[in-house]
């Protein structure tokens, strides 16, 4: 039973073959033509038909034995080429040889000459038609290979990535959390079904890339109730409806945007810290009120690693715009394959 590629492969031979046969051909049959009503008019179409019939025939076999051949060194391959080419012009001459001496007065070694030309050129053709053809295949096969690797490559930086954030968001939390329990006992059991929640996304995000935005956005919103809980009035997060969007973007950004938020800003009473979540022409916007750290000591890294992180998921970068009263950070949404 051939499969799909065979078929596929065979049709392809023939077509070759076909077209190669009435190609080379085509001068005969014009002569056979040009003597109808002609006595021998009929000698001349057989010989035709068996020369078109012999052609194809060695254009198929030409090019499905070189198929076969294509491991062999080009050596083997001219050695084994010729001797099939002279085991066939032998055969093809002594078979047209009756019909020559029937249906012309050109002297036999014209027509020999000629047939020793033509199945010189099917022997190159279907010798170099492989070799054409099985350079294009090993270049699909490098691509693929090459794209494969990328692929690969493209995981590990993510993985890496994701390795650089885990660590300090991890150890930060628990030193935060854990004070949060001692100072607000009433909400200790709220605030541990809120505190699993986000350990529990976190620990599901260790080989995930990208996340629906509405996963995301209820991540941020758990994680945001644990920083209340701490920060009381000094900190405000509006998620609004950004959830509602059916798109995807990269795991943890908005732990890191809101992390970055607190790390960066002095937060009291009466100037409290506003972090907005909006939606603004294909990207998800993290806006805050500014008010800076008086010795601020910062390395980037985190916005650097998410620019990466994006650039490799989306195609495209982060975007930062800062004013002197707000500061603001846009991702680029990652549309959903349906």
């Amino acid at each position: 039973m051939r499969s799909k590629t065979d078929l596929i492969q065979i049709r392809y031979i023939l077509a070759v073959s076909g077209t190669g046969a009435l190609l080379l051909s085509l001068m005969p049959i014009l002569f056979a033509l040009d003597s109808i009503m002609m006595p021998g008019f009929y000698f001349r179409v057989l010989d035709v038909s068996i020369l078109f019939l012999l052609l194809a025939g060695m254009f198929y076999a030409g090019i499905s034995m070189n198929l076969r051949w294509r491991m062999l060194s080009d050596i083997k391959k001219m050695v084994l080429n010729t001797a099939v080419y002279v085991s066939a012009t032998a055969f093809s001459i002594a078979l047209h040889w009756p019909i020559w001496k029937i249906t012309s007065h050109i002297p036999i070694p014209f027509y020999i000459k000629d047939e020793i030309v033509r199945n010189l050129i099917v022997m190159l053709v279907s010798f170099y038609v492989v070799r054409f053809y099985v350079k294009m295949i090993e270049n699909q096969q490098l691509k693929e290979s090459y794209s494969d690797l990328q692929t690969q490559h493209l995981n590990s930086q993510l993985t890496a990535l994701m390795n650089q954030i885990n660590p300090h968001f991890f150890f930060n939390t628990l030193n935060t959390l854990s004070g949060l329990i001692q100072e607000n006992p009433k909400k200790s059991e709220l605030f541990l079904d809120k505190l699993s929640h986000v350990f529990r996304y976190i620990l599901n995000m260790q080989e995930n890339s990208q996340v629906l935005l509405a996963d995301e956005i209820k991540f941020a919103r758990d994680y945001g109730y644990l920083l209340n809980v701490r920060f009381e009035d000094k900190l405000r997060i509006n998620f609004g409806n950004v959830d509602q969007v059916n798109a995807r973007i990269p795991s943890l950004c908005s732990q890191l945007l809101i992390e970055n938020v607190i790390k960066h800003n002095r937060m009291n009473h009466q100037f409290p810290v506003t972090i907005d979540f909006t939606l603004k022409n294909g990207y998800l916007q993290v806006c805050n009120n500014l008010c800076p750290q008086l010795n601020e000591n910062s390395t980037g890294l985190g916005l650097k690693n998410l620019n990466r992180r994006s650039e490799i998921l989306s195609g495209k970068p982060i975007l930062i715009e800062k004013t002197e009263d707000t500061y603001c950070v846009q991702i680029p949404l990652i549309p959903v394959k349906r």
